[in-house]
Parts: C-alpha cells; sequence; structure tokens
C-alpha cells in the first residue's frame, strides 16, 4: 500500500506579492497550487492579476491532482477536504470572493470551465462573458455546482468552501495546449476571465 504524507496545518502560507503595493482592499481572493503540478501556471497568471481586485495566496507545497487509483480515493478525498478547509480562515471576514484557479491538458485550447454554486453569480458571468467580443473565439463553460442538470459537477472540495454564505467561490479550470505561444495565450485567458470575476464584485456593498 502507498502511504501518502498527510497535509499540515503549516502547508500553505500567504503570498501576496503584488497585491500588497494596492491601496485598495481586494475583495476577492485568487488561490493557487491547490495541485502541487499547476503551480508554475498559477504563479503565472497571479503575476498578472489587478493588485487593486484580485489578492493572491499562493500554495507552496499543495497536494497532487492526478486521478487516484481506486485504493487511494478515500485518502485523496480526505487531503483534499483538509486542505480546502485550511482556507475558510483566510477568506472569510476578508473577502467576498474565492477563486481556485486549476490547469488541465488539451490540445485544443486554450479554453476554461467556471465552476460556481451561485445562481446569481453564475448569471452574471453568462452575462458578461457572452457579451464579450474578445472572448467569441474562446470556449468558455460556466457549470453549476451541486445542483443536478444536464450540466453539473460533483466535487471532493468540501461544502463549505463552495457554498458558503460568507464568500462566493468560483473554480476556474484552464485547458492548455502543448505549445508555448498556448500556454502563453491560456495565462492571458486566465487573468482576463479572473477580471470578469472580480468585475462582479468591484461594486457590490462590502458585507463582510
Amino acid at each position: 500500500m502507498t502511504r501518502t504524507k498527510p497535509v499540515a496545518t503549516t502547508t500553505f502560507k500567504a503570498e501576496p506579492g503584488k497585491a500588497t503595493k494596492s491601496v485598495t482592499a481586494p475583495r476577492v481572493l485568487l488561490v493557487i497550487g491547490i495541485h502541487r503540478e499547476e503551480l508554475a501556471f498559477g504563479k503565472a497568471v497571479g503575476a498578472m492579476v489587478n493588485a487593486e481586485d484580485v489578492a493572491v495566496l499562493t500554495i507552496p507545497e499543495g497536494i497532487s491532482g492526478r486521478h487516484p487509483r481506486a485504493d487511494q480515493l478515500f485518502q485523496y478525498e480526505r487531503l483534499h477536504q483538509r486542505l480546502y478547509t485550511q482556507l475558510l480562515s483566510h477568506v472569510e471576514g476578508h473577502y467576498m470572493a474565492l477563486i481556485d484557479l486549476h490547469s488541465g491538458e488539451d490540445q485544443n485550447g486554450p479554453k476554461a470551465d467556471l465552476f460556481c454554486a451561485d445562481k446569481s453569480l453564475r448569471e452574471q458571468l453568462e452575462q458578461r462573458i457572452r457579451e464579450d467580443a474578445s472572448l467569441l473565439d474562446r470556449r468558455v463553460r460556466l457549470i453549476p455546482l451541486g445542483a443536478p442538470g444536464l450540466l453539473h459537477a460533483v466535487t471532493v472540495i468540501p461544502e463549505a468552501i463552495w457554498n458558503n454564505s460568507d464568500f462566493r467561490y468560483i473554480g476556474v479550470e484552464i485547458y492548455l495546449p502543448e505549445t508555448k505561444a498556448g500556454r502563453i495565450a491560456s495565462c492571458h485567458l486566465a487573468n482576463y476571465l479572473i477580471g470578469i470575476v472580480a468585475d462582479c464584485f468591484r461594486d457590490e456593498p462590502v458585507q463582510l
């Protein structure tokens, strides 16, 4: 049996980077590196975000995002739940939204899936994306979390994260092609979508 290293409470720390230079307190927190294989991509995107709108939380020692074998599934889910639960103290009372950035591989990319349980926010995002001419040639899907339907997602992320009354959760999965140009374009797509999400909270009354 393969023994998996447990997630300690000191697994990650806030590394706000350029966000500390902002005079405006960001309303959105971007977390990168939950899956360690995706950290480099997350750092590239995190360096691009508008610091006035988005703070960055880096997890330098995340867990593997590779799909587990059947006999590893319980431990895989347990590690995810423990790591995500640690995010609560960073988000609750501090931010209005949590963006959870991930990446995958797709030679037809760059393209993206956005996951969100909040119907009102999904509708805002859907309208903004549909009306954005610069996204007409990009495939961006909005997928409900939790609600049964023709297109919905089931997740190992604790419900206290993706269905929390104190903040909204938006999972962003960017699908990257192998080419260098394609990966650069993927970073720009991620940053652009993060900006669209942040726009939804710019004029919203603060209720922390």
